[in-house]
């Protein structure tokens, strides 16, 4: 990705990464755009803009009749057949002229051109963001930012505790008798209730979904991360290849796009998060620094590559990130250094003679 190109919002707009990186849905490349973010004067207000633009156009979700989504999609292709006109004749005017007039003459229609492709761009992002509100606007949402937790009592009663940097959004207006669905980005803990109608609770995640009755347990969905464990209770797990899997108290099971991996975890581990602590039992420093940017936004640089596979052990608090990384760089033994403009580096520290 070009980032050092964008100088105005919309051209954060026309981006297709940027707009993962908005929805959370870019995967590892989000991380490139929160370096980038962090790291030139001037690029968190260029993000800000393009994101009150963004706002603008998903606030309030409401249904779009589908003739006005037509005449929307009309629009774009009358601007791309015109594009494709303009094409066609400075093609035939540089046969017909000489080189340097040529050359002149494909300047002039190039920025009407260029208009074109503007005005198609920002049809298609609107049509598109319409289209996402259209799908999502039945759906209520609850967020969490980065460094907060959230706890939440659902409509049909269940319980859910939200880790940070997590979005749960759930169909409103459940009926009885009817499923009661979710679906979780992030990390969150569930204490799901009965139902006089018996009815499922199921927690939709990228690559499987989790069926319940009643019962407690922790889903993990973020990028590169899905994982579920069950406290107490049952629940049947229907992955993605259409394997249903019935799980019993302390199973643990990690997915991703081919493998599904089970085994057993200690709820005490998996589950400090909820009392904003950090549980490490030989747990790998690069694991901890992608656990930071999940929680925290913040980009880490590790100065050795030999200091991915250093360890660390202890129960940590997790309720302030000035202080986490102070524990971390006593525990062990590491010296982490603030930059200019946020960046973060934690490196050995010197050996004292």
């Amino acid at each position: 990705m070009m980032l050092d190109q964008y100088s105005q919002p919309e051209d954060l707009l026309a981006d297709e990464s940027f707009l993962h990186w908005y929805f959370k849905t870019g995967g590892e490349k989000d991380r490139v755009w929160e370096d980038w973010i962090n790291a030139g004067d001037g690029h968190q207000e260029l993000v800000r803009q393009a994101v009150e633009l963004l706002e603008l156009t998903r606030m309030p979700q409401r249904m779009m009749p589908q003739e006005q989504i037509n005449r929307a999609a009309d629009k774009m292709l009358a601007g791309i057949s015109r594009l494709q006109e303009d094409i066609r004749q400075y093609d035939v005017h540089e046969k017909n002229s000489g080189t340097g007039a040529a050359k002149t003459a494909r300047i002039l229609p190039l920025k009407g051109a260029a208009r074109w492709i503007a005005a198609a761009c920002c049809l298609l992002l609107t049509g598109g963001v319409l289209l996402y509100a259209v799908e999502h606007s039945r759906r209520s949402q609850l967020r969490t930012e980065y460094g907060e937790l959230g706890q939440q009592v659902l409509p049909d009663g269940t319980e859910v505790t939200m880790n940070a940097n997590s979005r749960l959004e759930l169909a409103s207006g459940w009926k009885k008798g009817t499923d009661r669905e979710v679906w979780v980005t992030g990390e969150a803990f569930f204490h799901v209730s009965h139902t006089p109608e018996k009815t499922p609770f199921i927690v939709h995640l990228d690559h499987c979904d989790v069926i319940v009755l009643g019962t407690s347990f922790n889903v993990v969905n973020r990028p590169g991360k899905e994982n579920i464990m069950l406290e107490e209770g049952a629940v049947s797990l229907r992955a993605a290849n259409g394997k249903v899997i019935n799980m019993k108290p302390g199973d643990f099971i990690a997915l991703g796009e081919d493998r599904l991996q089970q085994g057993t975890a200690r709820p005490d581990s998996l589950l400090a998060w909820k009392k904003k602590t950090i549980f490490l039992d030989n747990t790998c420093l690069q694991d901890i620094v992608n656990t930071i940017y999940d929680q925290y936004g913040v980009s880490i640089h590790l100065a050795d590559d030999s200091l991915k596979s250093t360890t660390l052990s202890g129960i940590i608090p997790n309720n302030n990130l000035d202080e986490l990384l102070k524990d971390v760089e006593v525990m062990g033994n590491l010296k982490v250094t603030r930059q200019e403009g946020g960046a973060i580096t934690i490196a050995a520290r010197p050996s004292q003679k």
